[in-house]
């Protein structure tokens, strides 16, 4: 079975092919962005859609009515689907798929790098440039200060890891260490 971040991609990313052929993926997006403020400001309606206990037509009028006046009907009708294969538990994290699926489209790519110290602004430029070149994608970078890597960088982008940390060097000499045979004493 598909886990959720899977099923809410495939819902991204045919709501998103379906968009770009109506000229419509600015739009959607922009409605998409209003209703997941609405999620992020009202718990009790996440509560509900997320709630067994709340009938699916409530859930689909809850729906309907976070979205914003003549919010699209390609996006109305995706969000409904969703509420109707009983997925409407999901939709807070269904905005983070689009912007997913949409960096995609345009060919950007979002570099999570964690530093122990924060980045110059040479280093910063360096290393998009760098990360540009080895995926062909327009790098956003996003960045987190971390005490605990000593030194070096863990740069995340997409489902590549590269970790240049000072703390993973340490693990792996650890390890080697840990794992060399020892002599036999005579």
């Amino acid at each position: 079975m598909a886990g959720a971040a899977q099923v809410l991609q495939r819902y991204a990313t045919a709501l998103h092919q379906l968009a770009a052929a109506a000229g419509a993926v600015e739009r959607v997006g922009r409605d998409l962005a209003v209703l997941d403020g609405h999620l992020q400001t009202h718990a009790e309606i996440v509560g509900q859609l997320a709630s067994p206990k709340v009938p699916r037509e409530r859930k689909r009028t809850l729906v309907t009515a976070l979205l914003p006046a003549g919010a699209h009907d390609l996006l109305r009708r995706t969000l409904l689907l969703l509420v109707d294969k009983g997925r409407a538990a999901q939709l807070p994290g269904f905005h983070a798929a689009w912007e997913a699926v949409a960096m995609e489209a345009a060919g950007r790519a979002v570099a999570q790098v964690t530093t122990a110290t924060a980045l110059d602004d040479a280093t910063r430029t360096g290393l998009v440039a760098q990360l540009q070149r080895l995926t062909g994608r327009s790098i956003v970078l996003q960045e987190r200060v971390d005490a605990a890597l000593l030194g070096g960088a863990r740069i995340l982008v997409g489902s590549k890891l590269i970790d240049g940390s000072v703390q993973a060097r340490l693990d792996a000499l650890r390890d080697r260490l840990l794992a060399a045979p020892l002599p036999a004493a005579d």
